[in-house]
Order: C-alpha cells, then structure tokens, then sequence
C-alpha cells in the first residue's frame, strides 16, 4: 500500500542504523580501552564479579607488599643477631683465658675491660636495630601481628627478642625447689650432683642468720655454687616461710616476750580483743622491729593457721618465748630455728641428678635422689622419717595447689604398697598422694610423681638373724656372726618379685631401692626377738633393736613426691591448717623459679671462678642468640612460602578476570567491520525510502 502517513521502509532503515551505531560505539570502545565491559549496562553481572576481583587483586599486592617489609624486618634482625654472637664469641674466649691458671691479674683485668666494652657493643646493637621506627632487638616490640593475606584472619605472629646483655643469658629460670632443709649443715657426701660432691657448708658463708648459720638456705647454696662450673648447677635462695600454729579460742590472750633472730619483742594480747585483733598486734609489734630481725609477719587471716613469717633473704628465723608466751597463744610457729628452702636450676640445659655418698644425708639439703628435668618447674616434698605408728594420711582439707584443693587419696590408687602392718598403708603412700595431686591436674597445670623410695643403710655388723620382714613378706634367714653383706644382698633379692624392692650393697650397709615409690616396711628377728639393725647393714635405718614385722612393730618409709609443671607454682595449706600438711613434707610457698638471675651485664671475669661461672652464662647467652637466629631463619622461609601463593593466587585472579573483561579484538574487529557495513547499508537504504515516497506524489499530479 502507498501512503505518506508512514514511511515503514524509512523506520526499519532507521532502527538499523541506530542498532549499528551502538553496535559500532560498544565495539570502538572495546578497543580503546582493552576491556569488553566498560560499565554495567555492558554486563550487569558481571561488572559485579569484575570489581570484586580487581579488589582482591589489590588485596593480594598489600599483602604482598606487608610480606615484603616482613622479610626486610627479619634480614635486618638476622644481620644484628649475628654480629652479636660474633661478639659473644669474642666474649667466650676472653672468658676462658680468664679461667685458666696461667692467665695473671693484670691479664684477667685486661679481659674485663674488654668484655664490658664488647657489652656495651651489644646494647650499642640491641638499641640501634631498627626497621621502620620499631626497634626489634631491646624487648619492646614484644609479640607482632602481620597482614600477610588478603583475609581477616591471615595474620602471622612474630615474637621479637631481647637482645640487651641485661637480658641474654639465663633469667631466672625454672628449676627445681626444696621443701625446705634441716638447720644440720651440709656435710661432704650429703648431696653429690651429676657426680660432683657439694662440700660442706660454712658458717661463714652466712652473715645474716642469728642462728645456726652453717646450716642455713645461704650456706648451703653457697656450697653448691662453689662447683656450680664443673655440675653444671647452681643453687638460689628463695624467702624462708615458717607457718604459724593453730591458736584454740579457749587459749587465753596472754601477754609478754617473743624473742626473734635473737631479739626480744614485747607482744600485748587482750582478753576483751577478740583473736583477729590480738593477731594484729602480735604482727604490728613483730614487723616494727623487721630492721633488726630481718622477718616480717604476715597474718594469715584465721585461728586455725596463726601467723606466718617470713625473711625474703631467706636467713634462718629463731624463736623463743618466755614462760607466758608460746606458739598455743601467739599463733607463731613451736620454738625453735627453721631453714629456708633452695632452688636448683641447670645452667647448661641438662637434667639434674641428685645422689649423696654412702654415709651422707642428702634430707639435710631438703632434696631426695633422682634425676629431674631441666625444662620443668619442679618442687620435691620433704622426706618423712620413718616410724612405726600409723602413718599420716592426706585429707582434702590439707594441701592446696595454685589456688585449688586436693581430694584425699585413694587407697585404690595404690597397687604396689603392701599394707600389711600399721605403719603401711595404701592410702597414705607417695603413690596415692601423687594420683590424688594429678586428679585435679587440669584446673593446677602441675602433676606429681612418687619419688624412687632408696634407703641408704650403714653400719654393717654381721649376726644372727632367723627371720627379715619386708614388705609385708616373710623372709626365712639364716645369718650369722660370719655372715656378710653380700649374704643380706643375696637373700633380700630372692624375693624382690613379691617385695618390689631390690637390695644392694654400698660398702657401708645394704641400700634398699623400691622403683614404683611404694612405701617400704621392714623388721627382723631371732629366734622371736628384736635384733640390732646393724645385722641387716641398716644401722641408720632400723636402729639398734630393729623392729619386728608384726602388725605394730614394722618400721615403714613413705617415699617422698615431686610436683612438676611448664611455670612457677603455689603450694599452701587448706583449711585444716599447717599441722598434717608440714608432717606430710609440703610447705607453704612458690616453687619452681629461681630467683637467682644470672646475665652477661652480671659477669665479671677478673677472677678465675668468676670467668668460670661467665663462660655458662655466655654459653647460654649464644644458645638463646642461635635459638632467635632460626626462629629468623624460619620466618624467612614462611615468607618464602607466602610469597609464593599470594603471587601465584594473584597471578591467576588476574587471568580469571583478564578471561571476564579484556577484549577479544579479532571478534571485536569484526563486529566493528560488520557494523560499519550494515551503518553504510542502512544509510543507502533510508536514502531509497525516503525516494520511494515521491512516489504518492506523482499520482496526485493527474
């Protein structure tokens, strides 16, 4: 049909060219800029996943770059942790010509003045190692958080060391804590470390104690760490805790003299002040005079455990009371001179072996043999003497361990003890003691083991004897006047399968050794008669008349225990008060750190012991300073590793979104060829259209 009111010919040309010249602009553009979605109308969808991509894109390059500045943080700490053991190195050796006798005093001197300027040098180091403005070698950086991952959570953690001579070395380190020590004084043989004999201790070691000085915290440990060089072990004093007594409400308030660490202190109780208050003004009146006794007092807060003192540089506490005073009224400890305790640390990393000589006494120290950890927190129970009556047992309101009470033992727990005679039972061995400790070892962090339970005899002196109960095993004997240490050894050992316990000899006597820490009974008898001790080469052990192994009679040794834990921890007495908790072997306390603190800035090599002592401490110092350089090494090579997968992970993220956006310009091209030939034919063809419409015209001419 012709008709001018609408020229379809010319629309449909029209619309063609429209298409086409949006055809041709989306290809133009495509092609100028690289990329086939330039905005969302060009792909919803995926204008969405495209920005994402380019997001986490970006994301992999900072994280790349924070792994960078990482591995240059740790280049440079690695580079000034190796100048440093280059020094210490230096230090080492300045060290050990001290130590040597062929070394003079003017030689030793010389070292000195060295090694404090190489001490300087490392602070100068410590100090000036910076990377960014943080400094990474004087402890301040502590623990560091790095982004090194495009995630929330992909943080690397770095701790940085403390480099300064104030620090390297060994700080008070964990070792293993006595219970305490007897006021005896350490005699050679007494305690033997890792095969070197501690010599006896002097009384002039101690100028703090009032009283029994030899056998004091102070000198003893000045005794260990007289040969601290050659075992390997030194020893530090810890503050001396001396528990106080119950006081009943119905002791009296009485009034008069304490004397302490030789020094009378008037104390004034009265009967209208309740016991709180009369407490108060015992320990007012004790701590005004601490400038001369060197103890404080510290109330514990109830009747039931009294009033503790303490002396924080562990010199012996004496006490003393005139006719109206007593430990039953004050709350103060019983009358008399107590030790503090002493901590063992390794100083060269390897375990401590604790023995004593055959006729030494190594309960003197506060310590029991056997071989204890280097690495571990570690505290040994005093030794109970051995008896005859029926044993102690823990109770659940005795013994409390970093803030936690522990349940009584069970007899249950005890398969090796045999209960045979009253001075034995399964409860109250060191074997159920521990598994009661170790049942609430998930709240305290510390477990416990039995000690081996080794009795050392003495005083061999061969006679008659019929019969030897050990163990709760009758032993048929047939010893003699002519008979010999060897013949005890042979016969006990005939039945260490039923006993659990082996028997050897030491020279002196006949050592008994139970392995598992079960308690050990024993008697002996002739002809139905008690028989001196020295017959079974156990003098020391049974005494002249050695007990009978009846029900009542048998004499029993409970082995002591050892706490152990990652850290320092507290032990205390419950509710009960301090009367079974000290007669089981604990104490009142922290336990497992050495106080001592031995660090380069504390050498000096101007002596031949002190070289010696330094050389442990340098050696410590180079091991802690190696230790960093592989804790360097391996962040190094984790930044390696990470290095890698972000450019890798980037690597294809861009190829995923190079696939998605980037312009494909051999298809491009032709759409853009293929467009501009439809925009050339749509124009020809509007051009035809709008002629076409001349038509109509010409009818109208007629």
């Amino acid at each position: 049909m012709l008709s001018i009111y609408t020229n379809l010919d010319a629309l449909t040309a029209q619309n063609s060219m429209v298409s086409s010249k949006k055809s041709m602009s989306s290809a133009m553009e495509s092609l100028s800029t690289g990329k086939k979605i330039n905005s969302a109308a060009d792909n919803a969808a995926g204008i969405a996943i495209y920005n994402s991509m380019n997001a986490q894109i970006m994301s992999y390059a900072a994280a790349l770059n924070n792994v960078h500045q990482v591995v240059g943080m740790n280049t440079q700490m690695g580079s000034d942790l190796q100048n440093i053991n280059n020094i210490l190195m230096e230090m080492k050796n300045l060290a050990l010509s001290s130590a040597s006798s062929t070394s003079s005093v003017t030689d030793r001197n010389n070292n000195q003045a060295l090694y404090t300027q190489y001490r300087s040098q490392i602070d100068a180091i410590a100090n000036a190692s910076n990377f960014n403005s943080n400094n990474l070698l004087d402890g301040s950086m502590g623990t560091a958080n790095f982004q090194v991952g495009i995630h929330q959570g992909s943080v690397f953690k770095e701790s940085f060391p403390n480099a300064l001579s104030s620090n390297l070395g060994v700080m008070a380190p964990i070792g293993l804590s006595s219970s305490g020590s007897s006021i005896n004084p350490l005699v050679s043989g007494d305690l033997v470390i890792n095969g070197y004999t501690v010599p006896g201790s002097q009384a002039t070691s101690d100028a703090l104690s009032f009283a029994s000085n030899s056998g004091s915290a102070i000198a003893k440990a000045t005794a260990i760490n007289s040969i601290s060089f050659n075992s390997g072990v030194s020893a530090s004093v810890g503050t001396n805790l001396v528990a106080g007594s119950a006081v009943a409400s119905s002791a009296g308030a009485a009034s008069g003299t304490v004397t302490i660490n030789g020094f009378a202190i008037s104390v004034a109780q009265s009967v209208n002040s309740t016991m709180s208050v009369n407490r108060a003004s015992i320990v007012a009146a004790i701590n005004s005079n601490n400038g001369v006794t060197g103890v404080i007092a510290v109330d514990s807060g109830d009747s039931t455990h009294g009033i503790y003192l303490q002396a924080s540089d562990g010199r012996n506490i004496s006490i003393s009371y005139d006719a109206n005073l007593s430990a039953s009224n004050t709350g103060l400890a019983a009358a008399g001179t107590y030790a503090g305790g002493l901590t063992l640390r390794s100083t060269n990393g390897n375990p401590i072996v604790l023995s004593s000589s055959t006729s030494g006494n190594i309960s003197d120290v506060g310590f029991d043999r056997g071989v204890y950890s280097a690495t571990s927190a570690m505290y040994t129970t005093s030794k109970r003497s051995g008896s005859t009556l029926a044993p102690i047992t823990l109770t659940g309101n005795d013994l409390v361990i970093n803030g936690y009470a522990v349940s009584a033992p069970l007899a249950s727990s005890d398969t090796s003890t045999q209960a045979t005679t009253t001075s034995a039972t399964k409860v109250s061995s060191a074997i159920s003691m521990a598994a009661a400790i170790n049942a609430v070892s998930g709240s305290t962090n510390v477990t416990a083991v039995a000690n081996s339970n080794v009795l050392v005899g003495t005083g061999f002196q061969a006679g008659n004897v019929d019969s030897v109960y050990l163990n709760g095993v009758t032993i048929a004997a047939n010893l003699t006047t002519s008979s010999s240490i060897g013949s005890v050894v042979t016969l006990l050992n005939q039945k260490t399968g039923q006993t659990g316990v082996s028997a050897s000899s030491n020279g002196s006597g006949v050592s008994l050794a139970a392995s598992d820490g079960r308690t050990i009974s024993i008697g002996a008898s002739y002809q139905g008669a008690a028989v001196d001790g020295a017959t079974l080469g156990m003098s020391n052990v049974l005494g002249s008349t050695a007990p009978l192994a009846s029900a009542d009679t048998a004499m029993s040794y409970i082995s002591s225990v050892t706490l152990s834990s990652s850290s320092a921890f507290s032990v205390s007495s419950g509710s009960a008060g301090n009367g079974n908790f000290t007669a089981l072997g604990f104490k009142n306390g922290s336990f497992g750190a050495s106080t001592d603190i031995v660090t380069l800035a504390k050498q000096n090599i101007q002596t031949q012991s002190g070289a010696k002592n330094a050389l442990n401490v340098i050696n410590a110092a180079m091991t802690y300073v190696s230790n960093q350089q592989a804790a360097v090494g391996g962040v190094l090579n984790s930044m390696d590793y990470q290095s890698s997968y972000l450019t890798s992970s980037k690597m294809n993220l861009q190829m995923s979104e190079s696939n998605l956006v980037a312009t494909d310009y051999a298809q491009t091209t032709t759409q853009l060829a293929k467009s501009q030939i439809i925009q050339q034919a749509s124009t020809a063809m509007l051009a035809q259209a709008n002629v076409s419409s001349q038509l109509v015209l010409s009818l109208l001419k007629h």
